[in-house]
């Protein structure tokens, strides 16, 4: 095997598809949509877990930047792609394409 070989940023992915994260909803349109009764009165809103079985509200989700945590079993995350892996399960690119933001590369 030859170590002089580069790779060059990109060129892997050529033809192929690439996750576009402008795709993506904005938090406050994806929470809504995956809590019913989820009422946004600040930038942070708390509801009950759906990674545990949780009687009373324990996760915080930002409803600008997407970040959540629960504060009872410890699930979190940094966006609504994160959030969507570990509550359907998928890897990366099953949740980018559920998402809508798995697109064909163009170049």
């Amino acid at each position: 095997m030859d170590k002089n070989i580069s790779f060059q940023r990109g060129n892997y992915n050529k033809g192929r598809y690439k996750f576009n994260r402008q795709l993506l909803f904005t938090p406050a349109a994806y929470y809504t949509q995956q809590f019913a009764k989820l009422r946004i009165r600040s930038e942070w809103v708390k509801v009950r877990c759906c990674f545990h079985e949780d009687k009373v509200p324990s996760l915080s989700i930002n409803m600008v930047q997407g970040h959540f945590k629960c504060h009872a079993c410890g699930a979190r995350g940094g966006n609504i792609l994160s959030f969507h892996r570990q509550r359907y399960q998928l890897s990366f690119i099953e949740a980018a394409r559920a998402l809508g933001a798995w697109e064909a590369n163009d170049e």
